[in-house]
């Protein structure tokens, strides 16, 4: 019996081993978790977070976009990509904005609206860009504004004036161009107050941008109860404009508002002066470039263009003589003009919001310190504001007459009356 009970003892000890365990666990798992004592605290391990990830940036490279045309009635525009190119390598070469060099890419849209669609998403969802610079045309910007609010991806100086930019407040678009309703209005007011005219006509294209431009003259002559000027438009695939010459002479007009890009614009001038028509003329910035002079023939001295930077071929200005020096040695193959000027501007604004963002660049970043910018004067532009209620830009233009093929200033900056 003794060696008996001693084998079952020697079996019975490692299966209470297996039991007494299972037993606890089971009750432990019975009766739930344990409860936490009032006022104590419990510390959660969590896996370790990363910065998050901002489109087109890098330790070493931010990508930025753009959009024009290249080819087209447009095409004269497609200097102020290549120039803002230029500029973006000219920064590179001297080391970049906070360790990082600029990729910029930009696409031809030949100054389609549908192209500008499929560009802008390539840009965005395909190339990644951290923000756009430039991008050209009213009706080309409507077209993209809605995408790139619900994108928020950051869009400074649109290459239009469309007041759609800034009216209502779009957190990303930071216009600097003056509003075409602003510039029509002054034009209106100095043909009328210092010019003598009697009856104005308006030129324009048939789309956003002329039609802003057309409906700007006309609430200028209605508040001062005289009667509507008289419209003629183009579509931007015109070629011939004699019709369009016609309409303006007969309609009687000593004055004749231009709201159209270059191709258009020079030609319509110089059909006028084929028929013997010479009104008093005014135009709309877009065309302050001395391409204008070839399009145009000298039916168009003595118009008045207006202008918000200063004048490109200016030397006694220090900021024009470092532009003309940029230009000899970054885009030399392109013309010292109103074109160029605007992208080298362009440039200037883009960098310095760029540098303002800091090292830690983020959208909402850059787009805080942009809204803090007061009274920049660091660019072409005389100065620049903006605040989180206002992305306006530019308020207030000056004239400068066409002459022998160069631009003459004759106003200092004028405001709306």
């Amino acid at each position: 019996m003794t060696g008996q009970f001693s084998r079952m003892e020697n079996r019975s000890v490692p299966r209470a081993a297996l039991v007494v365990p299972l037993l606890v666990a089971f009750l432990l798992t019975a009766c739930g978790p344990a409860s936490t004592a009032p006022g104590a605290t419990t510390t959660a391990t969590t896996a370790p977070t990363t910065a998050p990830v901002v489109p087109g940036v890098t330790d070493t490279e931010v990508v930025v976009g753009s959009w024009g045309p290249q080819d087209g009635p447009a095409g004269a525009y497609g200097a102020i990509d290549r120039t803002l190119d230029a500029y973006f390598k000219m920064i590179n070469d001297q080391g970049g904005i906070n360790g990082r060099k600029i990729r910029f890419i930009y696409e031809n849209d030949s100054y389609q609206p549908a192209k500008t669609v499929a560009a802008v998403k390539k840009l965005v969802e395909e190339d990644k860009v951290f923000a756009l610079c430039g991008g050209l045309g009213t009706a080309h910007n409507a077209a993209v504004m809605d995408y790139l609010v619900s994108n928020n991806v950051p869009h400074v100086w649109p290459a239009t004036g469309t007041t759609a930019l800034a009216v209502p407040l779009k957190k990303n678009i930071y216009a600097v161009q003056l509003n075409y309703t602003t510039e029509a209005t002054l034009a209106t007011q100095y043909a009328l107050d210092t010019m003598g005219t009697k009856k104005i006509a308006v030129f324009y294209q048939n789309d956003a941008f002329g039609k802003e431009g057309l409906d700007a003259v006309q609430a200028e002559l209605k508040k001062r109860n005289l009667p509507a000027a008289t419209g003629v438009s183009y579509e931007t695939a015109d070629t011939n404009f004699s019709a369009q010459a016609l309409k303006l002479q007969t309609s009687g007009a000593d004055t004749v508002i231009l709201y159209a890009v270059p191709k258009p614009g020079g030609s319509i001038i110089a059909e006028m002066g084929k028929i013997g028509y010479a009104p008093k003329l005014l135009s709309s910035s877009v065309i302050n470039d001395p391409s204008i002079f070839q399009l145009a023939g000298t039916a168009i001295n003595g118009m008045l263009i207006e202008a918000y930077l200063p004048a490109f071929d200016d030397t006694s200005n220090p900021k024009i003589v470092e532009y003309q020096a940029f230009m000899a040695k970054y885009a030399s193959k392109e013309q010292i003009g109103g074109f160029t000027e605007a992208g080298y501007a362009y440039g200037q604004v883009f960098i310095e919001a760029l540098k303002r963002a800091g090292k830690e660049l983020t959208r909402e970043g850059f787009m805080t310190n942009l809204d803090k910018m007061q009274n920049f004067t660091g660019s072409l532009v005389p100065s620049l504001s903006y605040s989180p209620t206002d992305h306006a830009g530019v308020k207030a233009a000056y004239f400068q007459a066409a002459k022998d093929g160069k631009f003459v200033t004759v106003t200092g900056f004028i405001t709306l009356k």
